[in-house]
């Protein structure tokens, strides 16, 4: 287990523990325990603390009448996102949103703009048709103008599907013939790494869609400044708690994507306890997230932050381009003093000697995937100064949040996590039962106001996905361990895990060991099929490419994990498998080394490689 190298000095002073005062708890293990065993308390507390206004009050927490999986929350209630975030905040000039383009404009909006362009798009909408419930797309990049468009959804009760912004078309019109899409929003281009990304391009086929272009798209098009100014303002209009608000789909990188569904209640107060006491926001903060408004980290950042009245930070451009202190200088000239990353956008940057302190930061966030021990100890000691704390969280799409968090208010170890708010987690083994110090599947023990309200038109797959496995337990798909004082680690996901002579090992488990080894920049381990073993270890790093180095790599894995586990297969690449926002793709790896079929490539940045991990699977591994 490794040692806490993070005391916080002022704990007491930080949004989770003035939580904990207000009443009367002294401790964070006594408020987390209160939080998991007296739900109907906790919930009523956040959402007081929080000051989300109901328009009309809840009757009661939640309903399990159709069974645990299908619990509704916060019951007869109406509530609404944008009200929330905007509406109610109308009158005040404070600073709502902040941008900057790759081009170097720059510029912001009060909650005052925000909401006369929210509620002016809003009565456009209408105007053309969009009436409560309809899916409305978002295929913009982080921008003012997805934000608004956003809002403006919300605001009228349509319910908001954001796509990444980098996809291709057929991965466009996947989700928009699923998601029953007919008003889209998108840009005519936008610039990134210093080129033009034409979007109208993309779109020009879309066939059966109108389309909200911002930008000169021409004659009988859809003008996004036109519909913002000259609109007429309405207010929000009332929602329900479980009204459908936005969906988001999953990556896909195994299959079709699945659209899962977020309501204006429970997916709400969730995400805005998340951002309040996770990291530990303010109304005086500037949170920057860098995501696209096709992830989950997009929406939940932006209404996290305009929901507790700060400002959310947003840019269009590529943190590196045209060097990688841009990202330095983005924080810095947007005031930025809560920075979300991923362990791989910091692997990047170690690996090009970058080690200056942010200026404005004080609370980085991560997630996306699990941490290697050397690059959190590099960012917390060479970037952090040793002062920052790293708020590493873990959820996903389906529940748009998380299940797993480390807080400032709480001493911290490299890589680790906390158990999340509320939200019941445990680690459990093959039989159910709760494990400690031990690797085991990650679960929630009850349902959660955020979790998805099933998955788009396939109700069995629901149930099949989360519910499965353990009775009226929510299984996350994530190999983890904890220990008996509610720290967690991420080993990978579980159907990753690792067999070798029947003894189980997460991915994450040997990559950490990895990535201690000299002249690796990154890694991507999994189990591949032996005849002898049952699975043998497969390594595949980017970095040095030399004899030295594979021998290095073999020995460091042996000897801190034993001989069993020694790699069988140590593969250099030029560069790993990832989606657009970074996340490494260990099954799509396997697979394109095993040459067979690996799924929807469409969230896939760079497919070119895979022919050469084909070619030296059909070199080295031997079926």
């Amino acid at each position: 287990m490794p040692e806490f190298v993070y005391y916080p000095s002022e704990p007491q002073n930080t949004n989770l523990m003035r939580l904990a005062g207000k009443h009367n708890i002294h401790s964070v293990d006594d408020l987390y325990s209160r939080a998991d065993s007296d739900p109907e308390w906790f919930w009523r507390a956040v959402i007081d603390d929080c000051e989300i206004v109901f328009n009309k009050p809840f009757s009661k927490i939640n309903d399990r009448t159709d069974g645990i999986p299908w619990t509704r929350w916060f019951i007869d209630g109406s509530v609404n996102i944008a009200f929330n975030c905007v509406e109610k905040f109308k009158e005040s000039e404070r600073i709502a949103v902040k941008f900057e383009r790759e081009n170097g404009e720059r510029g912001s909006l009060t909650f005052k703009e925000l909401d006369r362009k929210v509620g002016n798009l809003s009565g456009s909408l209408t105007d053309i048709g969009v009436r409560k419930g309809d899916r409305v797309g978002i295929y913009m990049p982080p921008s003012p103008e997805s934000i608004i468009a956003l809002y403006s959804i919300l605001r009228i009760g349509a319910v908001a599907v954001p796509i990444f912004s980098g996809y291709g078309f057929e991965a466009v019109r996947t989700r928009v013939e699923d998601a029953g899409i007919n008003v889209l929003f998108s840009v005519v281009n936008y610039q990134r790494k210093g080129k033009i990304v034409d979007i109208k391009k993309t779109l020009d086929n879309l066939k059966g869609v109108t389309i909200i272009f911002h930008g000169d798209a021409g004659k009988n098009r859809h003008n996004f400044n036109d519909m913002v100014e000259n609109g007429k303002y309405i207010q929000t209009v009332e929602t329900g708690s479980e009204d459908p608000a936005i969906m988001l789909y999953t990556s896909g990188t195994t299959g079709k994507p699945k659209g899962t569904v977020h309501v204006h209640g429970g997916s709400f107060v969730n995400i805005v306890k998340e951002v309040r006491y996770y990291m530990d926001m303010t109304p005086d903060d500037t949170l920057y997230w860098i995501s696209d408004l096709g992830w989950m980290m997009g929406p939940w950042s932006i209404i996290g932050s305009n929901a507790i009245g700060g400002s959310i930070f947003v840019y269009d451009g590529a943190v590196d381009y045209p060097n990688p202190g841009r990202l330095w200088d983005v924080v810095d000239a947007g005031g930025v003093t809560l920075l979300g990353l991923s362990p791989t956008l910091i692997r990047t940057l170690r690996s090009k000697g970058l080690e200056k302190p942010f200026r404005t930061v004080r609370l980085f966030g991560s997630t996306g995937e699990p941490w290697d021990e050397e690059s959190w100890l590099w960012l917390f000691e060479k970037i952090g100064e040793k002062k920052i704390p790293i708020s590493n969280i873990s959820g996903g799409t389906d529940i748009i949040g998380c299940f797993l968090a480390s807080t400032p208010a709480i001493p911290l170890m490299p890589r680790c996590l906390f158990k999340g708010l509320g939200m019941n987690v445990s680690v459990l083994d093959d039989a159910g039962n709760d494990v400690y110090d031990k690797v085991g599947y990650l679960v929630s023990k009850t349902h959660c106001p955020s979790m998805t309200r099933g998955i788009w038109k396939q109700p069995d797959k629901y149930m099949e996905t989360y519910w499965s496995m353990f009775n009226n337990v929510w299984v996350q798909g994530d190999w983890a361990t904890m220990d008996s004082k509610g720290y967690f680690f991420l080993l990978g996901r579980s159907d990753d895990v690792i067999k070798v002579a029947g003894k189980r090992l997460g991915p994450n488990e040997v990559e950490n060991v990895v990535m201690t080894v000299r002249g690796v920049a990154e890694t991507a381990v999994s189990g591949v099929p032996d005849e002898i073993k049952g699975e043998a270890v497969a390594v595949f790093y980017t970095g040095e490419n030399n004899d030295a180095a594979r021998a290095e790599i073999r020995s460091a894995v042996e000897n801190e994990l034993g001989k069993s586990f020694a790699p069988k297969y140590v593969i250099w690449l030029p560069q790993l498998p990832k989606t657009r926002n970074g996340k490494i793709m260990r099954r799509v790896l396997k697979k394109a080394f095993l040459n067979e079929p690996q799924g929807d490539l469409s969230n896939m940045e760079d497919t070119g490689v895979l022919d050469y991990i084909k070619e030296i699977g059909m070199i080295y591994y031997n079926p």
